[in-house]
């Protein structure tokens, strides 16, 4: 059995043993490797492996420096007679045989997709079992390939949105401090994400941690307001609106964070006086309210 691991730097092995980079003939083989391991089980045209292989800047000869690269690599991968052909060619390209080749990236497409197939505890339990292959960078071995910076776009797509749907999925069922670590990370993971900023919130909320929800919100517009120009979407406003007209949610945990919950709320006021045309807010806490009252009086 051939295994292929493309989170962190990419390793191949063959029944225990790793098979090198040198044994592999280079880093085009090992990037051929690559591209037909992101599709397992489906094959790679050549010429859609050579433009990859050379992001569009084909050489004069490729098809037979493609050919030639991946006789090498078939012959790393291919060390005694009775080894299965992990490498196969067909009518329409190269392919790894799924029958005889795993892949973490593949794995984790599976767990992800049976998990949005279901619902509850299963589908929670599925998507932690994905998430937990997920350690490394995706094709870490190719910081720069056209190829490797649109696989990972994509996988990070498909990750946010497993990670946000078992936050979810954890707080329906109650287990908010299981919800908060999924959407930490969720959000951690993109800033600019009000999915995942807004499961974030409303797992802290129900835990009755109140000011860390609302910190989430500050730091939500914070992020948007900078990076895109653009202020949180109407829910997340709503959300924010719901969760600040709720006083008891500290209660419900357990735990007085007022003064916390006071700088946060300093923090917000702060944002919103300087995004209003003709007001900047002063570098005192304390004149904030007088600013705030008088831009209340004039509109």
């Amino acid at each position: 059995m051939l295994n292929i691991s493309l989170f962190g730097e990419t390793v191949a092995e063959i029944d225990g043993r790793t098979v090198s980079a040198s044994e592999m003939g280079g880093s085009k083989p090992r990037q051929i490797l690559e591209i037909l391991a992101c599709e397992l089980g489906s094959p790679v045209a050549k010429d859609q492996l050579a433009d990859q292989l050379w992001s569009g800047r084909l050489p004069a000869s490729y098809v037979g420096t493609l050919e030639s690269y991946v006789c090498v690599l078939r012959r790393s991968l291919r060390t005694g007679p009775e080894r299965p052909a992990f490498l196969r060619t067909s009518s329409r390209g190269y392919l790894l045989d799924p029958e005889h080749v795993t892949v973490d990236l593949a794995q984790f497409r599976g767990l992800a997709s049976s998990a949005f197939a279901t619902d509850g505890d299963a589908s929670l339990e599925m998507s932690s079992s994905a998430l937990s292959l997920t350690k490394g960078e995706l094709l870490a071995s190719e910081p720069y390939a056209d190829w490797a910076v649109r696989a990972r776009q994509s996988f990070h797509r498909e990750r946010l949105e497993l990670c946000v749907r078992a936050a979810a999925l954890a707080s329906a069922g109650g287990d908010h401090s299981r919800a908060v670590s999924l959407a930490t990370r969720a959000f951690g993971w993109d800033p600019l994400s009000e999915d995942a900023g807004q499961q974030l919130m409303r797992a802290l909320w129900a835990g009755g941690r109140r000011s860390q929800a609302l910190r989430v919100y500050s730091e939500l517009r914070q992020s948007l307001v900078e990076e895109l120009g653009d202020e949180p979407g109407r829910e997340s406003q709503e959300l924010y609106l719901e969760i600040l007209r709720d006083p008891e949610s500290s209660r419900r945990g357990g735990r007085s964070d007022g003064p916390a919950e006071m700088k946060v709320l300093l923090r917000l006021l702060r944002q919103a006086i300087d995004q209003t045309p003709g007001l900047r807010a002063p570098a005192n806490d304390a004149r904030l309210s007088e600013v705030a009252v008088a831009a209340l009086l004039a509109g």
